[in-house]
């Protein structure tokens, strides 16, 4: 049964604010083919090298890491709701080995949950008063709802910051490298939090023919979605998210 998740960055009543919203995030798409050049182009070997997908080498990963700490973030301007203190959140994109294949983990909400039943996901959530950065709160959301701990997870950067579909956070992505291979089965998860996870090979998703623009209903915005398994589609927040690190790690 296909769950399709909420888009993040719609509202219903197809506001003047939701419409400027879309705007500043249609930039480029993985989906459409074009890319910005966001690189230091001093280094050619690092700027044109293509992600091996057969592997996550040591060398794989120390270019991807190069890419996500050498490009630079786009700095969006959100008109971001200021009725109150605007909050912070962090998700973490896992990179990990599933069946000896590059892969990304991800996850369904669950279906107990007040808000985004049923999405697919990256793990993350809100930041605590304990936790010492952003960081701290991916690592931290990501072994409460799918029991990897900190210690297993190399933090290779982070994206640009984005805002949730109410412009009451700021949403912190990271990616980061699961230093183990993984078997899905045996992913301890939490089911108050968690439906269930999945991985994508990185194969797939830097595939075309596995990504589409969408649109929204009376509008001619469009957004990235993602094939998945099993009739799932990833797209809002989690596509974005996942469209703008794919350009950066394989441009």
């Amino acid at each position: 049964m296909l769950i399709k998740p909420f888009n993040p960055f719609y509202l219903k009543n197809n506001s003047t604010k939701s419409t400027t919203l879309i705007k500043n995030l249609q930039c480029r798409s993985y989906a459409s083919n074009t890319t910005l050049t966001l690189y230091n182009k001093n280094n050619n070997k690092n700027n044109n090298s293509m992600i091996d997908v057969r592997d996550f080498s040591s060398e794989t990963i120390e270019l991807i890491r190069y890419r996500l700490n050498s490009c630079n973030k786009f700095n969006y301007k959100f008109n971001y709701d200021t009725t109150n203190k605007v909050r912070e959140a962090a998700v973490l994109m896992p990179l990990c080995v599933v069946n000896g294949k590059p892969s990304v983990l991800f996850t369904i909400r669950s279906m107990h949950l007040k808000t985004h039943t049923g999405e697919v996901s990256f793990p993350g959530g809100k930041r605590d008063l304990t936790d010492p950065s952003l960081e701290s709160t991916a690592l931290r959301e990501t072994y409460e709802e799918i029991g990897i701990p900190p210690s297993q997870i190399d933090i290779l950067g982070r994206d640009s910051t984005m805002p949730n579909k109410d412009r009451t956070m700021k949403i912190y992505p990271f990616v980061g490298f699961i230093k183990y291979p993984i078997d899905i089965n045996k992913i301890n998860f939490n089911h108050d939090e968690v439906y269930g996870v999945f991985s994508v090979t990185l194969k797939e998703l830097l595939n075309h023919d596995k990504s589409k623009w969408g649109r929204f209903s009376n509008s001619k915005l469009k957004y990235p979605i993602f094939e998945a398994p099993n009739g799932f589609e990833i797209w809002g927040l989690t596509a974005f998210i996942l469209d703008s690190v794919l350009h950066k790690i394989n441009p």
